[in-house]
């Protein structure tokens, strides 16, 4: 056995195979081949990211996100913001990951409830635009060492959602999973996923990976049988006259909203519906099925779209949203078509049929005139 091969096996526990492999991918150097072994188990990298707002007194907030490299997936997310310069200072994108994430965790318990719910609300808009290309597109330039790049990325994406221009400063590595839950979560995770390991680790709903079965021997569907629960982040349309003051919002209600989810999977389901067509949002009518007043300055709504689909937004009580009752034109699929079931090339049609009838009337009346005389 060849030396080099023997001492990464020693260090690495990798099989004789293994070894000469990736000795051989990193041209014959110990040194890097062991880099390249510790790179391979690495699996979530870890964004650790420093915001801030020009011309607000508190105007920063930090924000820590844990991708899967495997499967380009977001394994945790949180936000903390706005923050004064007293709780910035208890947090620094150096900080070690786990400390990092409790401590923003900590920070953000002790906002008002109104700054809470715009952090929930804002962390799950960002989250979903951490699409499979962005984590990609975020983890090798990471890996390459551009980090301005990696800022402009983040700069962009959080601005959007808070709709301010921000300036961002970002830290960035890989980490494996057993070094990040070993301080929060300890041992017994082998078996888990990412996704499971970090929504035990901090607090999300785990949700279990479906078994495979056999397509030969499927079971039979039971109406008893919990459905899967999809979550869109929406943002109901506003009127100020006619609308009903959100606090005012029962169960049942009717409202208009329009799906603002820039995940990927959101955007088929937002086509499917029938909110987004040619790129643009349309607006869609579906019932509340539970609001929750979380303080006096904030609601929690929630609309359903269909069996499982469901639609979330945070608004504040005073404001009025446009209900079915408020007069409001909703989308017509077949506008744009040229279909006898569009109602408006209907009309069309029985007019321009109406005039041809009336012309053709005018004819033959001048017709047998001019053959009496």
């Amino acid at each position: 056995m060849e030396p080099n091969v023997k001492v990464i096996m020693d260090a690495t526990g990798c099989t004789e195979t293994e070894a000469q492999s990736v000795l051989q991918e990193a041209g014959g150097d110990v040194s890097r081949a062991l880099k390249l072994l510790d790179a391979v188990s690495k699996e979530i990298m870890v964004v650790q990211a420093e915001f801030n707002v020009a011309g607000r007194e508190e105007g920063t907030g930090f924000l820590t996100a844990m991708f899967d490299m495997a499967s380009s997936n977001v394994v945790h997310a949180d936000l903390a913001f706005p923050l004064g310069p007293d709780k910035a200072r208890m947090l620094d994108v150096g900080m070690p990951p786990t400390v990092f994430a409790s401590t923003i965790k900590s920070v953000r318990t002790g906002l008002s409830d109104r700054n809470q719910a715009s952090c929930r609300s804002n962390c799950a808009q960002i989250k979903a635009k951490f699409s499979a290309a962005f984590i990609q597109a975020v983890t090798a330039m990471a890996g390459r060492g551009q980090m301005d790049v990696v800022n402009e990325r983040l700069a962009k994406t959080i601005g959007g959602v808070l709709g301010e221009e921000v300036k961002v400063k970002t830290r960035a590595a890989a980490h494996s999973l057993s070094s990040v839950s070993s301080v929060l979560g300890g041992n017994g995770h082998s078996a888990l996923s990412p996704e499971q390991k970090a929504a035990e680790l901090f607090g999300a709903p785990d949700r279990k990976e479906p078994e495979l079965q056999d397509l030969d021997n499927l079971p039979s569907a039971s109406p008893q049988e919990e459905l899967p629960r999809i979550m869109l982040m929406c943002e109901p349309e506003i009127s100020p006259f006619e609308g009903r003051p959100a606090r005012e919002l029962v169960e049942g209600d009717e409202v208009i909203v329009k799906i603002k989810d820039g995940r990927e999977s959101a955007r088929y389901f937002a086509e499917l519906l029938g909110g987004l067509v040619n790129d643009e949002l349309v607006p869609l009518c579906a019932p509340v099925i539970k609001a929750n007043k979380m303080s006096d300055t904030f609601v929690e709504a929630y609309v359903e779209f269909g069996p499982g689909i469901f639609g979330q937004f945070f608004i504040p009580p005073d404001v009025k949203v446009k209900t079915f009752d408020s007069g409001v034109e909703l989308y017509d699929p077949f506008q744009n078509e040229e279909s006898l079931f569009s109602d408006k090339r209907m009309g069309r049609k029985i007019v321009a049929e109406l005039g041809l009838l009336i012309v053709s009337t005018l004819v033959l009346i001048a017709v047998f005139l001019s053959l009496g005389w």
